[in-house]
């Protein structure tokens, strides 16, 4: 194989990471996959800087979770 070759290979790999990555934390697969194969690095980059914001803590009371119910009405 000629380094073109694994050149276009490669960044198609690296296309495919992208686009998987970008479907679990629902983006675009579809733009990351065309991005992450002609610009491994900058797409490979950007990826990690949109993904290292991080939600705002939830403000949890005494009881705990607030996304959890009880479907036992003698559990309080």
């Amino acid at each position: 194989m000629g380094t073109t070759t694994e050149f276009v290979f490669g960044g198609f790999l690296f296309g495919v990471f992208t686009a998987y990555w970008a479907q679990t934390t629902h983006r675009n697969p579809w733009l990351w996959l065309f991005f992450g194969w002609f610009l491994p690095p900058v797409a490979g980059v950007l990826l990690l800087l949109k993904n290292s914001a991080r939600p705002a803590p939830r403000n949890l009371d005494a009881r705990g979770r607030d996304d959890l119910i009880a479907v036992r009405k003698d559990i309080p």
